[in-house]
Parts: structure tokens; sequence; C-alpha cells
């Protein structure tokens, strides 16, 4: 009897033992799961920080791509060609299987969006995302599929989709998106041809007053720009009245008009009599080196600015070499091509310090013709060695130096093209600007009702073939029957396969941005202070002629 107790109790202790032991163990899982589970927390936590953190500069983590500055070519040196490139309604996209990467596309194969699967966050859940980064400041739903918008900065978005819209769901793709490309392309898509036609074309106005041909051509013809001269300009207030009647004839369009001037200095100026002319290029030259040429071109872009200006057709970085050049003169800033550039570059920073837009002349160097592009066609008949180290020396270290828009001149320049001149030569606007020089931003052609055309060619056939050669806007300054040639022109080209649409996008892109860039606006001004502006003139010459 004994002995049965005794093993009875041997059998309740050992099953006792079993019990406790597999609770300790037990335990030790629940410990183990918890740790892992802390662990994979922790690593989810870090791993949505890093991509959030990337994102704030446009990157994904372990990728070297840049939205808004990463070209299409860029990514194709470095991973090969795509295994397929996708066009829709809502834009170009290339997509890399292997790497699981999909790019959206500008018109101008810049990368503005990087979307990729994350794999590191497949098992992080809305309710978990948004405790760690707070929450999306957008939602969204595609194809039923829940995503987190997080505005990051005005550059930058980072979009996170989850598999499901359920508050469980793991995230599924990452994207991040490069703003204010973004926006150009979504108001690319929303343009009619018509209107994208419109944003080539920059145009001139008759007299003192908006009269009912220049307000049909802005609103019916969607011209993207304007250019005022002289003849514009009679007072103070009729100037702010005109320049105000042009914005508001553009009330309905979907991008601000460029309203612009040749506002040198010096012989070139066009603002009313009332203000005291600026300092020419020369006067600065002569200068101390180009020292005030900052304080210049400030000076310019405020009262440029003071009157809803917004581009000015300055500076001159024509090298003035020649002598006997009659069109040039004093408007550069003498004949040494390095003191040109760094005045050059100086003055174009102060105008847009004013959120004036500086377009840098006449390219590809204007300063040793003697022949006026006004009258007719003016011959450059020195080699390239020279070319370079004179004529295009300003021209390349401005672009260096992120200068946004270039005038073209109507210039033969026989070392690169004997046959067009450089206003519509696809050998100096793709090949030399933009391919050599590594040009992206907007190319203006010089004053197409000039006689170095007129007198040579006809005006739809240089408009077509400059848009053909990578030029951007074309310049009508005179008279209104020129831009409805240039738009049935262009319409035409279209019609007949010359140009196509998406080679219309690329500069309509181009012109956006730079809108987009300066913070063009079609904003009324109700009263300039001529007095403060003239007496900051005053001031201004007194330093340059004392030199302190």
């Amino acid at each position: 009897m004994r002995k049965v107790s005794r093993i009875v109790l041997l059998l309740v202790v050992g099953a006792l033992f079993i019990i406790a032991t597999g609770c300790s163990n037990q335990e030790n899982k629940q410990d183990e799961k918890a740790k892992q589970l802390e662990i994979r927390n922790k690593q989810n936590k870090q791993a949505l920080i890093t991509i959030h953190d990337a994102a704030k500069k446009g990157r994904l983590p372990n990728q070297q791509w840049q939205a808004g500055e990463t070209t299409f070519q860029q990514v194709q040196d470095q991973l090969g060609e795509a295994d397929k490139v996708e066009r829709d309604n809502k834009g170009t996209y290339a997509v890399y299987v292997k790497e699981q990467l999909k790019l959206g596309l500008t018109e101008n194969n810049l990368v503005y969006k990087l979307r990729t699967v994350e794999s590191k966050l497949d098992d992080v859940t809305q309710s978990q995302t948004r405790e760690i980064l707070g929450a999306p400041d957008k939602l969204g739903q595609v194809d039923e599929q829940t995503a987190f918008v997080y505005e990051l900065n005005d550059e930058y978005q980072l979009t996170l989709l989850f598999s499901s819209s359920e508050n469980d769901a793991s995230i599924a793709e990452v994207a991040v998106l490069h703003k204010p490309r973004a926006e150009i392309q979504a108001v690319i898509e929303g343009m009619q041809l018509d209107e994208k036609l419109g944003q080539l074309i920059l145009m001139g106005v008759r007299g003192p007053q908006l009269d009912s041909v220049a307000k049909a051509l802005i609103q019916d013809r969607h011209v993207g720009g304007i250019i005022l001269f002289t003849r514009n300009f009679v007072s103070v207030s009729q100037s702010l009245s005109l320049i105000n009647d042009l914005k508001q004839a553009n009330t309905n369009a979907k991008t601000p008009l460029f309203i612009s001037a040749d506002e040198e200095g010096g012989r070139v100026t066009r603002l009313p009599k009332g203000l005291v002319k600026t300092p020419s290029n020369r006067e600065v030259g002569i200068a101390e080196n180009g020292k005030y040429a900052y304080d210049v071109g400030e000076l310019i872009g405020r009262k440029m600015s003071a009157f809803g200006l917004n581009m000015n057709f300055a500076p001159v970085l024509d090298v003035d070499s020649n002598p006997d050049n009659p069109v040039i003169g004093d408007r550069s800033y003498g004949n040494d091509a390095q003191l040109v550039s760094k005045a050059g570059i100086q003055q174009a920073n102060g105008m847009a310090s004013q959120h004036v837009i500086p377009v840098v002349k006449h390219f590809p160097g204007h300063g040793d013709t003697s022949v006026d592009s006004h009258i007719n066609l003016p011959v450059i008949t020195h080699n390239k060695e020279r070319l370079k180290n004179v004529e295009l020396l300003p021209f390349k270290q401005a672009i260096e130096g992120g200068v946004n828009a270039v005038m073209v001149g109507h210039l033969l320049v026989e070392a690169y093209d004997p046959k067009t001149p450089a206003s519509f030569s696809k050998i100096i606007i793709q090949d030399l600007l933009r391919d050599e020089l590594q040009f992206d931003g907007v190319v203006i052609t010089d004053d197409l009702v000039m006689g170095a055309i007129e007198e040579n060619y006809t005006i739809g056939e240089v408009a077509v073939q400059s848009i053909v050669a990578g030029g951007d806007i074309l310049l009508v300054g005179h008279r209104y029957t020129p831009v409805n040639e240039l738009l049935t022109a262009l319409q035409d080209a279209l019609n007949e396969g010359v140009i196509t649409e998406q080679r219309i996008n690329q500069s309509v892109e181009r012109i956006l941005l730079l809108k987009q860039q300066y913070g063009v606006e079609d904003i009324s001004k109700e009263q300039v202070d001529v007095e403060e502006l003239n007496q900051q003139t005053k001031e201004l010459i007194k330093k340059i002629q004392s030199g302190n």
C-alpha cells in the first residue's frame, strides 16, 4: 500500500514537473515571440523613418536616383533599356521589372516620380504607419487600395500604397514625387493643342492701350507672352494700366503671361521717361571691372517688377570685339570675354533676385559683326576655337551659373552651320547649345520681324524650323498678322507630321517650369513709387561714377 502511494506521489510530482516545464517553455516561447516582435517593430519603424527622410530629398533608400533631377538617360546608362515604356492619359512611365521600379517621366525625359515595391515594409500596417509617421496629409484610393500621402516640403511628396483598404493591410508600394514637375505635367495633360501652341508665341502690342486684336490673340489664340517697347510706355499710370489690362485679359488661361521688355540700361530702355535711366553695360564694365553689375541688375529688376513686368531681354553677353559693330557698342560690358561673363552673370543674378527672368542674348555672340540683324543677316567667319574662347565663353559660364533663358540671334555662324542662321539652326540650338553646353532651359528667338529674316525667309518656315531645331519661344515684336501666320504654320507642320505634339509638349514643359520657378502671376499692380526708384538710381549712378 505504501509502495502504491509512493508511486502515485511520484507520478503526481512528475506531472507537476512536466506541467511546470511546459509552462516555462511556453513562457519562453512567448518571451521570444515578444522579443522578435519588438525587434521587428523597431526594424519597421527604422525602415519607415529611413524612407521618409530619403523622400524629403526626392530619393528612395539605397538608390542614386533623385526625382526632379535625374534624367531617364542616366537611369538607362546604369540599368540599361527599360523592360517597357508605356504612355497613357496620365503620362509616360518606364518599368524595370527585375528592379521592381517604375519611373514617371516628364515630356523632356526627366524622372519626376520614383515608385517601387518595398519588401522591408510588407508587414507594416496602416495603424503602425500612422503611429510612426503620423496621420497622412491626404488619403487616396487606387484600385480599392488605400494610399497615404505625406507632403514633405515644397518639393517632394511621399505616397505609401497599402495592399487593400483594410486597416491591417500592409505597405505594397512606395512612391516619391517631385511636386513642381508633377504639377506641370498635370497642366500639360489638361491643355488643348491650340493652348500649347499659344505658349510658344511671345508677341508685341500695337500701342499704349490694349486693343481688341491683341486681346483676342491672348484669349482666343492663347498667346503665352508679351513684349513691350517704347511705344507702349507713355507714362507711369498708362504703363501700369496697360500691363494690368494684359493680365486681366489672360484671367481664364491655364498659365500666366510672360510680360517682357528690353530693359538693358543706357540707351536701350523701355520704361517711361519719368524714370531715371539705369547706367549702360559699358559704364558698368568700366567701373572697377564690373563691381556694380549685381546692383544694377537688382535695380533693373526692382523697376520692372514695380510695373508688373516679369521677363527682361538682358543682360547682353556679346563681347564688343568689333569697333565697327553698328548695333552692340556700349550695350556690351567691353571687349574682354571674362569681364562680359563676370558682369553679365552678376547682373542676371541681380534681376533674378527681384523675380524678373533674365534672358541672356544674343547667342552665339553678336559682338563681332558689321551688319545689324535688324536690317539684314550678319555673317560670322571665325573658327570654332576663336568662338569658344571669346563669343561663346560668357554664354557657357552663364549656363553653368544657372541661367534659365537664352535668346538666339539671327546670325550665320559659318564654323558651325554655314547654311542656316542660328535662330533656327539645329546644329546651333540642339547640338551646340543644348547638347554641348548642356542648356536645358528656354530658348527664345530674336524678333522674327527683322530684316535678317524678312529679307531672306518666310516667317512660317523659320518658325517651324526653330521648333524642330530645339527652340521654344518665337518672338514677334511687331504687327499682328505674323502671329497668326506662325500659329497656322505650326498647326500645318503638326498635321503633316513635321512636328509631333510630344515635341510641342517638351517646349511647353520648359516654358511652364520657367514661369513656375520665377513665381510668374497675373496679379495687378496698383502704383509705382517713382520717387523712390529714381532716388535709388541716382545713388547707384553716384557710386559707379565715384568708384565707392
